[in-house]
């Protein structure tokens, strides 16, 4: 068991969430997905890094420029001149700021009087200007935090930012995006690096995700994701970007603590050791290899002293696979080293000793291949990689790949942010007088409970998209456990089996229940035959008379023969009391 607060785990949390606004946020486009497949034009376009307002080029922006690529883009009917980045952009779409607003007036958050839209230079494609839009609307203090079983965490900013575009598929040396997305407006909610359990952060993020559903946001896959800050004592900061899946936040932050120890635990083990490179190009010495003969140019490293380093393990990884990663930056498939099996790329023992003798390795010595266009940029990256090794752990930025992470870029800086200069600063004071906040998820969960909805069923609903039917459907003199179960379970398993099931069809097998012309058990074949026909509940003397009639003919049996025969029309508990 790991010792969290032992390690010095800090762990801070970005929450990006899209809204469910009627348009984007800086044009009168639809802020929806397109269901169309194809594209009404089609363009492409490289993006290059431009100096901040401090007068620097973002590291992390460089890193990208450097890999050469080119974006085409995709548009569609949701799309207009400003997503293409031909227009000025519109004004701010006012619906989105006060959503924003409100979640910052929920977490009791401070205010500043104006608005200023900067640009994030972001030159990986997903905005076709290089840089994405983004306003500061609040700053946390010491009231603005949210409650968890391990402590307090304190919130640190809320932005108003644009979606960015969608990343279709790499070929090549092209990278394809969709346009329908880009620039539907989310919040981007952050918190100062407080956590110290990996529990802890997954309970922070649930419980700003509940908050978020008490607000106009959009639902399903992809509308909320996380990025998560993690170090460690001796470690470094790690942005993972982008992680979607909240159930499982902890297992990531827990296989993060887990590199970096790995990590430190390498950097002890390499003091005293000098690393030396030797390179080469052996491009004719392979012939055969699956992986190297479509190369045009195969680069040997040599690293004196390293044999069985690449073996170690870095979290759920080995070494060899972290260091391999530095190489799909550059769009190169992976490396091949002498640490692990090279029979599975068909590399015979004559290629493995005439390469050996080329590069004069010795038994101690490790070596590895790289084959590929920019292989010899791949290359100096990775040597720098491997000679950070006696550091420790580097800053970066890396992407979540299942529960494990892979580089991303490094980490960007301060230089990347410029005014907009295409949008006027904006007056926040004359909105907030018109702000009203709606009841929050956590209330509302109460609020069910009370009702006899349990705590489960009570969380279900709250957080699901029939939460407000639902409080529209308690007008009906039903049980609210019942018609939490008609929304949660009976409407969504005949929808799966085939059927359409309206508003209409579940008011009208609510409005029978309440009369009492129906049981619960008829609930299902109701919504299906859109009658009650058939179904009618059976009770008083007509009741009676069959009790009677069972009671003689089955004795000890007639409750079962009973049920059998009138199950969905007669109630189970009036059948007992007549019985007895």
């Amino acid at each position: 068991m790991i010792d969290y607060k032992k390690i010095g785990l800090k762990v801070g949390v970005e929450i990006h969430q899209r809204l469910a606004t009627k348009t984007k946020l800086f044009c009168n486009c639809p802020a929806e997905i397109s269901e169309d497949e194809k594209p009404t034009s089609e363009f492409s376009r490289k993006l290059r890094p431009t100096a901040s307002e401090v007068g620097r080029v973002d590291k992390a922006a460089m890193g990208e420029f450097l890999k050469g690529k080119e974006f085409v883009y995709y548009s569609y009917k949701n799309c207009c001149s400003v997503e293409t980045d031909s227009q000025f952009p519109r004004k701010l779409n006012r619906e989105a700021l006060i959503i924003a607003l409100q979640l910052a007036k929920i977490l009791k958050m401070q205010i500043p009087d104006e608005l200023q839209i900067m640009r994030k230079v972001v030159i990986d494609g997903s905005n076709t200007a290089g840089y994405q839009r983004s306003g500061l609307i609040a700053v946390g203090d010491e009231n603005s935090s949210i409650e968890t079983k391990f402590g307090k965490v304190h919130i640190q900013e809320l932005e108003l930012e644009d979606e960015s575009a969608t990343k279709v598929k790499e070929v090549g040396n092209k990278i394809y995006y969709r346009l329908d997305r880009l620039g539907i407006p989310l919040v981007e909610l952050s918190c100062y690096p407080e956590i110290w359990h990996p529990e802890q952060a997954k309970e922070f993020a649930s419980k700003i995700g509940l908050i978020l559903r008490s607000l106009k946001v959009q639902r399903g896959i992809g509308t909320i994701r996380q990025d998560v800050n993690i170090s460690v004592k001796g470690g470094a900061r790690i942005e993972i970007k982008g992680f979607q899946d909240l159930r499982n936040l902890n297992k990531v932050v827990e296989n993060e603590v887990k590199r970096q120890l790995d990590l430190i635990s390498i950097k002890k083990g390499l003091e005293g050791i000098k690393i030396k490179f030797e390179q080469k190009e052996v491009t004719k010495l392979f012939k055969k290899c699956k992986e190297l003969k479509s190369k045009e140019k195969i680069l040997c490293l040599k690293i004196e002293g390293f044999s069985g380093f690449f073996k170690k393990k870095s979290g759920n990884l080995t070494l060899g696979k972290e260091i391999a990663n530095y190489a799909k930056f550059f769009g190169i498939g992976g490396i091949i080293h002498s640490d692990e099996d090279l029979e599975k790329y068909k590399i015979s023992l004559k290629e493995i000793n005439l390469l050996k003798k080329e590069i004069n390795c010795k038994e101690k010595d490790l070596f590895f291949l790289i084959g590929g266009e920019k292989s010899e940029l791949a290359l100096e990256a990775i040597k720098k990689r491997i000679l950070f090794l006696k550091d420790g752990v580097p800053e970066e930025t890396r992407f979540a790949e299942g529960l494990n992470t892979i580089y991303a870029r490094e980490l960007p800086g301060s230089a990347r942010m410029y005014p907009e200069t295409d949008l006027p600063k904006i007056e926040v004071g004359k909105y907030l007088d018109k702000i009203k906040l709606p009841e929050i998820l956590e209330e509302k969960i109460k609020k069910f409970q009370k009702l006899g909805v349990g705590k489960e069923i009570s969380e279900q609903i709250a957080k699901s998209k029939e939460r407000q039917i639902f409080e529209e459907f308690l007008k009906y003199r039903v049980e609210p456990k019942i018609i939490a179960d008609l929304l949660l379970n009976k409407k969504k398993f005949l929808e799966r089996e085939g059927y359409k099931i309206d508003k209409e069809d579940l008011e009208f097998v609510l409005e029978k229940l309440e009369k009492g012309k129906i049981i619960k058990k008829a609930i299902p074949d109701v919504l299906v035959k859109k009658s009650i026909k058939g179904f009618e509940k059976i009770y008083g003397k007509e009741l009676k008379k069959i009790v009677s009639e069972f009671k003689k003919k089955y004795k000890e049996k007639s409750v079962e023969e009973i049920m059998k025969k009138y199950g969905k029309r007669v109630s189970s508990k009036e059948v007992l009391e007549l019985l007895r």
